[in-house]
């Protein structure tokens, strides 16, 4: 496909955002380990850079794919690499499921705010025993009343100390592994929610980056997104979306590296 004027001004924006707000404070960030989210966040907001393609009566721009992968391409122009994985977290991980299959009900409690920047969104999916293989996950969401009540942990968290909510998967019933799983809005200040340690990581530092762990977490049970049991597809879905964000965001960072390894080399 060709890109137009659109798709140019949306990368030219993006990129001069990143030049003025973001790239002078990335040595200062990777430097403590966490970039002030919210604050990035909002000002990303307010910019409409949150919900490029997300529909129009949350918030969002209600324009198509393409926009939003020149915005995370365009990403790639941040000095770092924590920066941009928590944006797209953001927009690409941890809210895809919500936009297309919450309530109306629940996208205005969550999807609204993490579109505006008000809220900081992170993903609950990898376990200390179940990274790569989701099926294996150990949280539990059992039913009781209205409520669910949550048990389990989550690790490798990103934003996770900074997130307003979560976006979990966990097991709702004991049927077979890819049907008995199901994405719930998690506010992460509920009662029972152990933000356990920030994770001192090599690299990604500006991300902060949590394990959770979760004892007799209360969540109304109309925070399900979609239906319960779908969960696991929900999330394969999402896993698309977070992979695209890898592939574009990656190839400007990579132009960079090319062409600052040549400038040193050349010294």
């Amino acid at each position: 496909m060709e890109f137009t004027q659109e798709h140019e001004g949306i990368r030219r924006n993006v990129k001069k955002f990143i030049e003025a707000e973001i790239n002078p404070h990335v040595d200062a960030w990777e430097e403590v380990g966490i970039f002030p989210a919210h604050e990035l966040f909002k000002k990303m907001g307010d910019q409409g850079y949150l919900g490029i393609n997300k529909p129009t009566k949350y918030g969002g721009m209600g324009l198509d794919y393409s926009y939003q992968m020149v915005f995370l391409e365009t990403l790639g122009h941040i000095r770092c690499g924590g920066v941009p994985m928590a944006i797209g977290v953001q927009t690409d991980m941890a809210t895809p499921a919500l936009s297309r299959f919450g309530s109306e009900e629940l996208c205005k409690e969550f999807l609204v705010p993490s579109i505006k920047g008000d809220y900081v969104a992170c993903l609950g999916v990898s376990e200390v025993g179940a990274g790569s293989d989701v099926a294996s996950i150990k949280t539990t969401a059992k039913k009781d009343g209205g409520d669910y009540v949550i048990n389990g942990g989550k690790m490798w968290t990103t934003s996770g100390t900074q997130a307003d909510w979560m976006c979990l998967l966990a097991n709702t019933s004991e049927g077979p592994a890819h049907k008995n799983k199901s994405l719930i809005c998690l506010p992460m200040k509920t009662k029972g929610v152990q933000i356990a340690r920030k994770l001192d990581k090599l690299g990604m530092r500006s991300s902060d980056t949590a394990q959770i762990f979760f004892e007799d977490v209360r969540v109304p049970q109309r925070f399900l997104i979609g239906k319960e049991g779908e969960g696991f597809t929900y999330q394969m879905l999402q896993f698309q979306e977070e992979r695209l964000y890898a592939a574009a965001a990656g190839l400007v960072a990579k132009e960079r590296m090319i062409d600052d390894t040549i400038e040193y080399t050349g010294q």
